[in-house]
Parts: C-alpha cells; structure tokens; sequence
C-alpha cells in the first residue's frame, strides 16, 4: 500500500542566498514534504514504530536545512532531498517544494523556489 506523507507549509529561518545580507539576517522559508513510502504494515498494526515518524522528520528536515548555509535554493533543496532519503530508509521518493519568502527582488511577488522530486536509486 503505496502512500505519500504530508508536511505541508513547513517554515525555517535559514540563511541561504547570494546576497552578503542574505547569509547575515537570513529569511523565512517554506517546506513542503511529499515522501512516498509503504505503509501497509502501519495501516495493519496502527503502531508508530511501523511508519515514518512526523515529528522526527521535522527535526531531521529542519537540521538539514538549517545547518549548513548554501548560496543557491538549489543547492539547498537538493542536500535536502538527498539527505531524507539517506537518513529514512522507508521513504521511496521525496518531493519537495522550497520557497523563498522574502526573496530580493524589487518587484512584489508571493515567493521564489524549487520543486524537486528525488527517487531513491533501485540499486
């Protein structure tokens, strides 16, 4: 029973950017998880040790994200994406959408970002 998890709107001050101002006071950031996972033995035993753990996947995204400074999105989307799927190994396929919220660009607009979707390699 092939399913998708959901964190949705998930938002982080980090300080990725190309901009000298951008690393020194950061920007919020908004995360959207989609991990594609197997969840027939939860939906059978409704226990928690057989499913991807939220809050633990919160905690693991917000390291990865935060930790490391990156100057490009990209960058950071990607170390992120490869980064759930080495430390979840129940996830199959991780699908991330990253927006800058507060990016430096003189006109108004909601947001910038990424969408990228990660396949755990078959081999």
């Amino acid at each position: 029973m092939i399913a998708n998890v959901l964190i949705e709107a998930l938002e982080l001050h980090a300080y990725h950017g190309w901009h000298r101002h951008e690393g020194e006071f950061g920007q919020p950031f908004l995360i959207d998880l989609g991990l594609e996972t197997d969840i027939s033995q939860a939906a059978a035993s409704d226990n928690l040790a057989d499913t991807l753990d939220y809050d633990a996947l919160v905690t693991t995204t917000r390291r990865l994200f935060v930790d490391t400074r990156y100057k490009l999105v990209e960058a950071a989307v990607a170390a992120l994406a490869r980064g759930i799927l080495d430390e979840f190994p129940a996830v199959r396929s991780v699908d991330l959408r990253v927006r800058k919220l507060k990016p430096p660009i003189a006109e108004r607009l909601a947001a910038v970002g990424i969408h990228l979707r990660l396949t755990r390699d078959p081999a």
